[in-house]
């Protein structure tokens, strides 16, 4: 299973509730970026660095789906789409196409960055 195939699946999984706008990056050439740059020397250590950035991906995939899709508020939801500006997400969505590497963690930071998604307050966590 390739990196693009595992955020397709991840999407078919959310049963359509990625939005329709949100591209497939190709991690597989992210996975490369982060593996020319880290810095390492150890075999290592650039595998959990990589491992780390692709768990991160991950992460900023899901939650960009979960800030737009209609659900019932969770506290799994880390975000919240304050306004639906199409324009304000195309020039997100452009501005972050137009990085050598486009990454959802970049998509994510951009959209908070213009005010179109904001943290969610968490509930603490219950005592056991």
């Amino acid at each position: 299973m390739t990196l693009t195939a595992s955020i397709d699946e991840i999407a078919s999984s959310l049963d359509g509730l990625d939005p329709p706008w949100l591209p497939r990056y190709d991690l597989r050439a992210y996975a490369a970026k982060v593996d020319n740059e880290c810095g390492y020397t150890s075999d290592m250590m650039v595998g959990m660095e990589i491992h780390t950035k692709m768990f991160e991906e991950v992460v900023a995939f899901v939650q960009l789906c979960g800030a737009f899709a209609q659900l019932h508020p969770s506290d799994a939801r880390q975000y919240a789409c304050m306004r639906d500006d199409r324009a304000g997400i195309d020039d997100a969505l452009a501005r972050n196409a137009s990085h050598a590497c486009p990454t959802y963690t970049g998509l994510l930071a951009l959209l908070i960055e213009r005010g179109i998604l904001v943290p969610r307050a968490q509930n603490p966590a219950s005592p056991r």
